[in-house]
């Protein structure tokens, strides 16, 4: 999808992967097998999100998971991740999104963990990634009205 439908909120996870794949191949899933990594990679989901009380805004809660070779990389890569969802705002629309505001919060969703993710729903399945791979996590909310 490159632009919202006309009258909705849009895609935050489109949006994250329009933002972000400059930096590194940004995904919304994360593929089956751990050969299919390639590394730097950044993966994006969005983990909630509340309406305004006018219905107006909806402010997504959403996830940016950075993969990398080595702590640094990870860490540096997390810098610039940080910097381009924080400067979104002031940004030019992406993937025909035009950002409100964004805030760095604390992730709601459980930590990443290698292969299980216990949830409420059951198991979710993720690749046995190398533990010598590095990643930094980072959350964000993000608002923004219908487009």
């Amino acid at each position: 999808m490159t632009s919202p439908y006309a009258g909705e909120f849009p895609d935050f996870e489109q949006f994250m992967i329009g933002l972000l794949t400059p930096f590194a191949h940004t995904v919304s899933y994360l593929p089956a097998l751990a050969s299919q990594i390639t590394l730097p990679l950044i993966w994006v989901r969005t983990t909630g999100g509340t309406l305004d009380a006018n219905a107006i805004t909806y402010k997504a809660h959403v996830q940016a998971v950075v993969f990398h070779n080595d702590r640094p990389s990870a860490q540096t890569m997390a810098i610039q991740v940080r910097d381009a969802f924080l400067n979104a705002p002031a940004s030019t629309r992406v993937n025909g999104v035009l950002i409100d505001y964004v805030e760095e919060i604390s992730s709601t969703e459980p930590r990443f963990s290698a292969p299980n993710l216990r949830r409420s729903r059951g198991t979710s399945e993720f690749p046995d990634l190398d533990p010598l791979n590095q990643m930094v996590e980072l959350a964000f909310a993000i608002d923004a009205r219908r487009q």
